[in-house]
């Protein structure tokens, strides 16, 4: 438990400080994702389809928001009946998952890299992300489904059947995109092939009966602003998107964003990609499966109106590279003292 705690806060003291400016300083007109979740707290699911199915967070965000609002009233009253509430709630919450999804991250570079630097630069890398401050401080639902990603990644490492079925089975309610890392359970996770075959269906049967209740006790009303869609809808119509985030990923601006994933950390993965030795460790130390999950987590930028972001979701791979290039660099330095 001590061990736990040390490495969960450390993460936490890292996130907390430029998740509170996101948070505070924010212009959350800016963004149709957090307007929709804010609604969702308040009891609004006439949202965006894309969004008003995710439950999880925003409710959450709704259970806590509730003392918050009676400290509001007693503070400032004028702040009580307005979203402070709530978007104090989502910070608080994803901050802490977020934290959660670091301690993920420690553990399966643990299983990498004995060397403890390496891993907590590994860590840092992962962490001080941009991404993470948006993440971690603003009414978005990304927290849920990196921790998600994180323990579907660290249940097929360590072999864990348990964990990863309840990581299957409950993943897509953070977010539908799950779904598409279907080749990677289907081919990499622990047990039989038609056991985590059936899983996926399992996966797929809960998120439509959650789309099917939400409809029946939250019917949607067609507005300018709002319109009706599947879910086979909605994945066409990003689908469609492809051309276009191809286009933009090839400008100087599209290569700066992805920059942006991992700032001045980038060029520790440029280092091992280009030394023969960090490539050949790559090879030998991270399964082949990987591939499978960077094909997946392509698609997800692909078909994003926000491909960087998107990227950021594979940051647990990125990081056991940064960690096995990281160890390389030190035992090399350390090496040459002696």
């Amino acid at each position: 438990m001590t061990r736990f705690l040390l490495t969960y806060l450390f993460c936490l003291a890292i996130i907390i400080g430029p998740a509170y400016s996101m948070y505070v300083h924010y212009d959350f007109s800016h963004s149709s994702d957090t307007e929709s979740y804010l609604a969702m707290s308040d009891g609004d699911y006439n949202v965006n389809p894309v969004h008003r199915y995710r439950f999880v967070i925003p409710f959450a965000a709704k259970i806590i928001a509730i003392p918050l609002q009676a400290v509001y009233a007693k503070l400032w009253p004028h702040r009580a009946e307005s979203l402070w509430p709530f978007q104090l709630a989502y910070f608080i919450i994803n901050s802490f998952i977020t934290a959660f999804y670091g301690w993920l991250v420690y553990r399966l570079l643990r299983l990498y890299s004995n060397r403890l630097a390496a891993v907590l630069i590994a860590l840092a890398a992962v962490l001080t992300s941009r991404w993470v401050a948006y993440i971690a401080g603003l009414p978005l639902t990304d927290s849920l489904y990196l921790v998600a990603i994180a323990a579907l990644l660290y249940s097929i490492k360590t072999n864990n059947l348990m964990l990863f079925s309840i990581t299957v089975l409950s993943g897509a309610l953070a977010k539908e995109s799950f779904l598409l890392f279907a080749p990677l359970i289907i081919f990499a996770g622990p047990g039989t092939w038609y056991l985590r075959a059936g899983l996926v269906a399992g996966s797929l049967l809960i998120l439509f009966g959650e789309h099917a209740l939400i409809d029946c006790w939250l019917p949607m009303q067609e507005t300018a602003a709002v319109s009706k869609e599947t879910l086979v809808e909605i994945f066409i119509r990003h689908v469609h998107k492809t051309t276009t985030t191809i286009g933009e990923l090839a400008s100087v601006r599209g290569l700066g964003e992805i920059f942006t994933v991992f700032g001045i950390f980038t060029f520790i993965l440029i280092y091992g990609a280009l030394n023969s030795s960090c490539r050949t460790i790559w090879k030998t130390a991270v399964e082949k499966y990987y591939w499978i999950f960077f094909g997946c987590i392509l698609v997800h930028a692909l078909i994003s109106g926000d491909a960087a972001r998107m990227f950021y979701f594979g940051s647990a791979l990125y990081a056991i590279l940064i960690a096995l290039t990281a160890e390389h660099l030190l035992t090399h330095l350390a090496a040459k003292k002696l």
